[in-house]
């Protein structure tokens, strides 16, 4: 009944009567006692109901911001992540039974092709791309909402930061009686699905979910105790989304579910870029080496960055426009820069410079998109005063680096992409990557 009309109530003045009465030691009995811990999922939802009450014009009048920021109780955190877990599973189980995207086996493929042989199969057809508006048109289903709490507990609490990351080393019985992976793994497999339908469905229900779920992993990125946990490799299969195409290479365990993570962000990328940006925030943080199928990221960023400039005109009164061409210039820089701590081998490095090369007008396009957004008394230039420097030489050494190997590459007469790649390595292999300055320091995130 509480979460009924916290919901209906909206930010009314009726909610006030909440703020004044104080009920999270109730809330934390109800989720922490064994006699009414069935109701944890019910319990999280009204907390984080409680905690958005005029979150962003009173949040210092809100105790319930101030009790999730100060609870050690890590007994009703491992609660919430379990009741979480369940919940975020079924929604990922809701997608799958739409639409079979497990990643195909040899024996699974060789079994497809001799039923496709049946004489009542031969003639029937199969769509490339299933119409996703109208196969996902009611998803996300209502147990969705679990990502609210999580959300407002990584956020709000260190705590919980560090019991969130724990249960990738830590499996409760609950879990492994019911074959759940762990949260941080289920959280990247929702994310997945969330970001590749969410616009499809031009569902604003569906793009919120994507908006909130696209913070949670921001969040996540920014605390370097989760990041640490996802950087180790895991045993568990993380299910990506393949159910749009193209699909991206299945996860192959042993690996970092930080991978995962990189996934998520390239499916929000490729799927999400339409007439608007339909979520309003980014990913900025690359942590650490990891074997990774990096080409599929540089063409989701060179492809943000060509989306930016072309519709710059509709996306001017989002905000923010000029901050993520600043920070999406900067990891592409910094790829470039620390390309051979970065990525695993020299192929990986070639296919880096290539797609530079290959996308010049897209990068020379940003310097004007820069000059156009550029104003001294930006918000965004003053949150960001160290990084708005670095942008426009940062995007002149990526440009120096296209110039140098496009008239390279005019000179070998080039004609096809395979021979773009083959010009491209032999020059690196000849005399090294000659790149610009090395505009970030030892410790600094791209």
């Amino acid at each position: 009944m509480a979460v009924i009309f916290v919901c209906g109530i909206g930010q009314l003045s009726p909610g006030a009567y909440f703020l004044r009465h104080d009920l999270f030691p109730c809330i934390v009995t109800t989720i922490t006692s064994p006699d009414t811990e069935q109701f944890t999922f019910e319990a999280a939802l009204l907390l984080a109901l409680l905690a958005n009450f005029h979150k962003s014009d009173a949040a210092k009048l809100n105790p319930y911001l101030r009790r999730i920021r100060e609870t050690t109780d890590e007994d009703m955190m491992r609660k919430l992540c379990w009741a979480t877990n369940f919940a975020a599973a079924a929604v990922v189980k809701a997608y799958q039974s739409i639409s079979d995207d497990t990643p195909s086996t040899i024996s699974a493929s060789l079994g497809s092709f001799l039923s496709s042989l049946r004489p009542d199969r031969v003639l029937s057809s199969k769509a490339i791309d299933p119409p996703a508006r109208d196969l996902f048109r009611n998803q996300p289903i209502e147990a969705c909402v679990t990502l609210l709490p999580l959300f407002e507990f990584l956020h709000g609490s260190a705590r919980f930061r560090h019991v969130f990351a724990d249960t990738l080393s830590i499996q409760s019985e609950k879990q492994t009686s019911t074959r759940i992976a762990p949260l941080p793994l289920t959280l990247l497999s929702l994310s997945s699905y969330l970001f590749s339908h969410a616009s499809s469905s031009s569902s604003p229900r569906a793009i919120a979910y994507a908006n909130l779920a696209l913070n949670t992993l921001l969040v996540i990125s920014e605390s370097d105790e989760v990041l640490r946990a996802l950087t180790k490799d895991t045993h568990e299969e993380i299910r990506i989304c393949r159910q749009r195409l193209p699909p991206l290479p299945p996860f192959q365990p042993p690996s970092p579910p930080l991978c995962a993570l990189l996934d998520c962000c390239i499916l929000w990328l490729r799927h999400n870029l339409h007439r608007k940006l339909e979520v309003h925030c980014y990913l900025r943080n690359m942590y650490d080496w990891v074997g990774y199928h990096w080409q599929e990221l540089w063409l989701a960023l060179i492809l943000l960055l060509d989306f930016l400039a072309s519709k710059l005109e509709s996306l001017t009164t989002t905000g923010g426009v000029e901050q993520l061409v600043q920070e999406t210039v900067l990891v592409i820089d910094f790829a470039l820069c620390r390309c051979e701590g970065l990525l695993p081998n020299p192929q990986a490095v070639h296919e880096l410079v290539y797609e530079v090369v290959r996308s010049a007008e897209v990068f020379r396009k940003q310097r004007g998109l820069l000059e156009r957004l550029a104003n001294p008394h930006s918000v965004s230039q003053k949150r960001l005063s160290g990084t708005v420097p670095r942008a426009p030489q940062a995007l002149s050494n990526i440009i120096a680096l296209a110039e140098l190997y496009e008239a390279k590459l005019r000179e070998a007469g080039v004609r096809s992409a395979n021979q773009g790649l083959r010009a491209v390595a032999k020059e690196i292999e000849k005399d090294g990557l000659s790149y610009g300055i090395d505009l970030h320091g030892t410790d600094d995130p791209p």
